[in-house]
């Protein structure tokens, strides 16, 4: 389960989990009631984060581990990375 940073067309943005970009896109509709900017499944404006951050619209419970913490404290900026971007991660 991947997080993923989306962009609303009323302009708001949050994160919110799953299995690829067409998945969170169609949880965070259903969340919120707002509509995530871009197309049906190829321009979504949903780009990955390395790590779950706030606000967070809805995320995966695993039944063992529960849910990941919220590491990312910069979303707009770790958008559409795999990793952290920054020389020491926010979490130290």
């Amino acid at each position: 389960m991947n997080t993923y940073w989306l962009t609303f067309t009323d302009g708001s943005n949050g994160a919110c989990s799953g299995l690829n970009p067409y998945d969170a896109k169609i949880i965070a509709e259903k969340f919120t009631g707002k509509t995530v900017a871009g197309g049906k499944y190829d321009n979504i404006e949903a780009k990955t984060l390395p790590y779950p951050t706030s606000p967070m619209i809805w995320q995966f419970d695993h039944p063992v581990h529960g849910k990941c913490p919220s590491f990312c404290y910069t979303p707009k900026e770790c958008a559409g990375r795999t990793s952290c971007p920054k020389r020491r991660a926010c979490v130290e």
